[in-house]
C-alpha cells in the first residue's frame, strides 16, 4: 500500500511541473506576444504620428504655393514672371525652374533640420495651372493636388475714370461725373513733376476720389469745388496720397494696321477727302499729311493715322469703329495732334455691315488708341465708345459727354478742364481690357480640385 501511494504521489508532482512549465511558456508567449503587439502599436502610431505631420507639411506647401500664385498675372515670359513673383512675395528660400512647361520648385524646408519640407511641381496648361505639392515628414510622403485657373481680367489702369501720368488741372466749372456709381469717376494720378499733381477750381466736381501715388504731392482744392460728395475743407479728405502705383499697360497701335484695307489719304489726293458728309472705310492718313476735316464726317471701321500728323475734325465726327494713332509710349511730339472742335458721337462698331470690317467688328471698347498724341476736344459729344489712350490731353469750352471707359494719359503733360464742360464715366461691366491692350490673365486658386494622391 505504500509503495502504491508514493507512486501515485510521484506522478502528480510530475503532473504539477509539467503544467507548471507548460503554464510558464503559456506566459512567455503571452508576454512575448504582448512586447510584439505594443511595439507595432507604437510603430503604427509612429507611422501615423509621420503621415499627419507629413500630410500637415502638404497642406502647408500648398499655403505656400497658393500665396505664391495666387492673383499672379500669367507673364508673357514664363521665367522672368516666375523669378519676378518669387522677389514681390519675398520668398527667398524657394528656388524655381522652368523646363518646358513644367515649374519646380525645390525642397522647401519648413524645420531647422529639414527633415520635414515640401517640394511642388506645377505644370501649366492652356486654360489651368495643376499643382502637386508634396510634403515629407521623415520618411513618410504625403501628396494633394490642386488646380489654379487662368481668368481675365482687366488692367488696374481700367478701374478709374482717369487714370494719368501727368497733373490733372480743372481749372473751369468742368464735372467729373459718374452714370450709375461716383467710384466710376475716381482719379489715379503718379506724377513727380514740381507743383501741384491736382487743381480743381471753385465750381469744379470730382465724383469720386481722387487717388495720388506721391506722398508729397501738392494740391489745390477750390473752397466751393467738390470731390468724393464733399466740398471745401471736406473734400480734401477725399484725396488719398501714397497709394499704390499701377501698371499703365502699353498698348499695340501697330495691331491695327492690319485693319486698314481701305484707301491711304496724303498730300497729293487729300482734296478729295475733305468734301462735307466725307465717309472713311478703314482709311490710313500717311505721315506728313496735316489735313482739316472742316465738314461732317463718318470714320468706320479704323481711322489709322501715320506720324507725324495734325488731324482736325471741325465739323461734326461720327465714329463706328477706332481712330489710331501710329505711335508707342514715351514716343511724343509737338507734331501728333488730334483735334476734335465739333461734335463728336459714336455708333456701336458691332453693327458695321460688310465683310471688310469682319476684323475690327470684333475689337471694342476702345475710341481713340494714340499714345504718342496729345488730344483737343472743344466739342459736345454724346457718348464716346470705349477708352481715350492719349499723351496730353485738353477739353475746353463745353466738351464733354459720356465715356464708356476710361481716360489714360500717358504723358507728363497735364490733363486739362477747361470750361463747363461734364465727363460722365460709365465704366459698367468693363472686366476685360479694351481693344489694343494685351488681355491680363490671372491665376485664381480653385478650393474644389482639392484632391489627395
Amino acid at each position: 500500500m505504500e509503495t502504491l501511494w508514493q507512486t501515485n504521489n510521484n506522478n502528480r508532482e510530475g503532473i504539477v511541473m509539467v503544467l507548471a512549465l507548460m503554464f510558464m511558456v503559456i506566459f512567455a508567449s503571452l508576454s512575448v506576444a504582448m512586447l510584439s503587439m505594443s511595439s507595432a502599436n507604437a510603430q503604427i502610431a509612429n507611422n501615423h504620428q509621420q503621415g499627419n505631420g507629413a500630410l500637415v507639411n502638404t497642406h502647408s506647401g500648398v499655403e505656400v504655393v497658393k500665396y505664391f500664385l495666387n492673383d499672379m498675372t500669367v507673364p508673357a515670359s514664363i521665367e522672368t514672371g516666375i523669378q519676378n513673383q518669387l522677389a514681390v512675395k519675398n520668398l527667398t528660400n524657394m528656388t524655381a525652374t522652368v523646363t518646358g512647361s513644367v515649374i519646380t520648385l525645390a525642397s522647401v524646408p519648413l524645420d531647422s533640420t529639414a527633415s520635414e519640407n515640401f517640394s511642388a511641381q506645377i505644370t501649366m496648361f492652356s486654360d489651368y495651372w495643376q499643382a502637386d505639392v508634396t510634403g515629407r515628414n521623415g520618411v513618410i510622403k504625403r501628396k494633394v493636388r490642386s488646380n489654379f485657373n487662368i481668368a481675365v481680367r482687366a488692367d488696374s489702369v481700367f478701374d478709374y475714370g482717369v487714370a494719368t501720368k501727368g497733373p490733372l488741372l480743372m481749372t473751369g466749372q468742368g464735372e467729373l461725373g459718374a452714370v450709375n456709381l461716383a467710384v466710376e469717376s475716381d482719379v489715379f494720378i503718379d506724377t513727380s513733376i514740381i507743383g501741384n499733381a491736382f487743381e480743381i477750381g471753385n465750381h469744379g466736381t470730382v465724383a469720386g476720389n481722387v487717388h495720388i501715388v506721391n506722398p508729397l504731392a501738392t494740391y489745390e482744392v477750390g473752397n466751393n469745388s467738390e470731390i468724393g460728395g464733399e466740398t471745401g475743407e471736406d473734400a480734401e479728405g477725399n484725396i488719398i496720397l501714397d497709394v499704390d502705383p499701377v501698371e499703365f499697360p502699353v498698348p499695340d497701335t501697330d495691331y491695327f494696321r492690319q485693319f486698314a484695307t481701305g484707301d491711304v489719304i496724303d498730300a497729293n489726293n487729300l482734296n478729295d477727302y475733305l468734301n462735307d458728309n466725307e465717309t472713311l472705310d478703314n482709311v490710313t492718313i500717311a505721315a506728313n499729311t496735316n489735313p482739316t476735316f472742316s465738314g461732317d464726317v463718318t470714320i468706320r471701321g479704323v481711322l489709322y493715322i501715320e506720324q507725324p500728323n495734325k488731324v482736325k475734325f471741325a465739323g461734326k465726327a461720327v465714329v463706328q469703329g477706332i481712330i489710331v494713332g501710329d505711335s508707342i509710349v514715351g514716343d511724343e511730339s509737338i507734331d501728333n495732334n488730334i483735334n476734335f472742335s465739333g461734335q463728336v458721337d459714336c455708333l456701336d462698331s458691332g453693327d458695321l455691315i460688310g465683310a471688310e470690317f469682319d476684323g475690327i467688328r470684333e475689337e471694342t471698347g476702345t475710341f481713340l488708341i494714340a499714345p504718342g498724341f496729345s488730344a483737343d476736344f472743344s466739342g459736345q459729344s454724346n457718348i464716346i465708345n470705349g477708352v481715350i489712350a492719349i499723351a496730353g490731353i485738353r477739353f475746353t469750352g463745353q466738351a464733354g459727354g459720356t465715356i464708356n471707359g476710361s481716360i489714360v494719359n500717358y504723358s507728363s503733360d497735364p490733363m486739362v478742364l477747361q470750361g463747363q464742360g461734364s465727363l460722365m464715366f460709365n465704366r459698367s461691366g468693363t472686366d476685360e481690357n479694351p481693344a489694343g491692350f494685351e488681355p491680363v490673365l490671372m491665376l485664381d486658386y480653385d478650393p474644389s480640385s482639392y484632391s489627395e494622391i
